[in-house]
């Protein structure tokens, strides 16, 4: 799940929390601070912090957070929960490593070896001349790097295909397919929806244009048809924080055509055919 500042999002113990800043250890993970908040905004509590290497967090199991606080939709737990594992499949995919082939531009060898006194060399002349600019930009690079192959693990792969096989087995409607996946890699790339859909529009003008009302009910439908699937098959639903979410029951608001109804019995338990 991608994590960004000034959203809101529900950990594991149910509390909703506003991520308000981000920080990075020396060791490569994320540090996300946050606030418990009510439903008025108010700050509840003191700050929370949460660590992830891109693939788990760190920490006790509260520090977990699992979904989006607010989506968008009108959402049960279960397919919120789906949502999540739908993201999180896009957000590995998309972390997975591409087929290697010749290079649209630049140089196409390798970066050459350097020893460990030229680069000290490098070093202090990079922080005298650009102020540690490229020094940056390659650590940078090299966390990018670290948290990519951390979202390549063999349990997030398997879960992978679990979530991205429930698609186009469950989901009947292509429209619908085509929205859910779109929302998810979004969320995974961490775009603005908004534009995205406006982008889309705009490069697109001969197909049906996307209204973002329209975009929620489908993509509810679809996430309301994989989770009656998953119950019917008794599939056990996982979030992101590998605890299982269990599945409501539907509940009927409408009445019989038959309730109220009863026929009329004589005093023998025997109905008199001669009443009318």
């Amino acid at each position: 799940m991608k994590i960004s500042v000034r959203n809101e999002y529900i950990d594991v113990a149910g509390r909703k929390i506003l991520i308000v800043a981000e920080n990075k250890t020396r060791g490569g993970l994320k540090v996300f601070t946050g606030f418990q908040i009510n439903r008025t905004k108010g700050r509840i509590g003191g700050e929370r912090h949460y660590k992830s290497n891109g693939r788990d967090y760190y920490g006790d199991i509260g520090s977990h957070l699992i979904r989006e606080a607010d989506s968008g939709m009108s959402l049960t737990d279960a397919q919120a929960a789906i949502l999540e594992r739908l993201i999180e499949a896009l957000d590995t995919d998309l972390a997975m490593p591409g087929r290697v082939g010749p290079k649209m531009y630049g140089s196409a060898m390798p970066a050459p070896l350097i020893s460990e006194a030229e680069l000290i060399l490098l070093e202090f002349v990079d922080a005298h001349e650009t102020d540690g600019m490229h020094i940056r930009h390659r650590n940078s690079a090299i966390d990018a790097g670290i948290e990519r192959r951390a979202k390549c693990s063999k349990e997030r792969i398997g879960r992978m295909e679990e979530a991205l096989a429930w698609v186009p087995r469950f989901v009947w409607d292509h429209e619908m397919r085509i929205a859910l996946f779109a929302y998810a890699e979004v969320r995974a790339r961490g775009w603005d929806w908004s534009r995205y859909i406006e982008t889309r529009n705009r490069r697109q003008p001969r197909k049906k244009a996307w209204v973002k009302r329209t975009l929620y009910r489908w993509i509810e439908k679809a996430l309301q048809q994989i989770e009656c699937e998953l119950a019917k098959r008794s599939i056990l639903l996982m979030d992101t924080a590998g605890l299982q979410v269990a599945h409501g029951e539907a509940q009927s608001t409408g009445k019989s055509v038959t309730s109220g109804l009863h026929a009329w019995m004589a005093p023998d338990e025997k109905p008199d055919m001669r009443r009318t």
